[in-house]
């Protein structure tokens, strides 16, 4: 793997419960995204009302008048109501690992220093990739710009990944914290687009 990274990145932004009683909790429900419906959702977790280590992992749905985020903790990963989450910490950190995918055309790339992967329809396993560097946008702390490539020069992309919590995959009910430009994967330059959510 290059050396040439810049600082390692930070992890992503805990959140804090909010708004619950001191003696009540917070549910953690499952496949919230797969049945839309709240009561035919298991409870599969809670969350204490003063918890402030709640990671979501950047995918979440609507629901009537309710948004519902994916989260993670405490080793339980599901989907709670995201009016009871409020950021632990005012500046935004960048996810240490995501995972993002385009669907026209499909494409899926990994982001990690450790274990970056690039896939699309004509390969049919996974392209392991170098971390090359990270590029920090520009007087901005809601953009970066990530530079991956393979170790025989076949493949080099960059994904330049912004937080919007806006990102639609155009293909289901999710939003996506992330929105990604892959540049790499057309020999004629275009840029491809895609969503990404923070890798577990």
């Amino acid at each position: 793997m290059s050396t040439n990274l810049i600082a390692p990145p930070a992890l992503s932004q805990p959140h804090s419960v909010s708004g619950i009683n001191a003696d009540g909790v917070l549910n953690i429900r499952e496949d919230i995204d797969q049945t839309l419906d709240v009561g035919s959702s298991a409870v599969i977790g809670t969350i204490p009302h003063d918890a402030s280590d709640v990671m979501v992992t950047g995918i979440s749905v609507a629901i009537g008048d309710a948004t519902w985020r994916e989260i993670e903790h405490n080793g339980t990963v599901g989907w709670v109501n995201a009016r009871y989450l409020k950021p632990t910490n005012v500046l935004l950190e960048r996810p240490e690992a995501l995972q993002c995918a385009g669907t026209e055309p499909f494409w899926n790339v990994a982001i990690d220093e450790n274990a970056s992967t690039f896939l699309s329809p004509d390969q049919e396993s996974p392209i392991e990739l170098d971390y090359l560097r990270l590029a920090p946008g520009i007087g901005r702390s809601d953009l970066w710009g990530h530079y991956l490539g393979s170790a025989d020069g076949a493949y080099s992309l960059t994904v330049i990944v912004r937080y919007t919590e806006a990102c639609s995959d155009g293909m289901s009910d999710l939003t996506y914290d992330y929105e990604a430009l892959l540049l790499g994967l057309s020999a004629s330059g275009a840029p491809a687009y895609g969503c990404c959510s923070i890798s577990r």
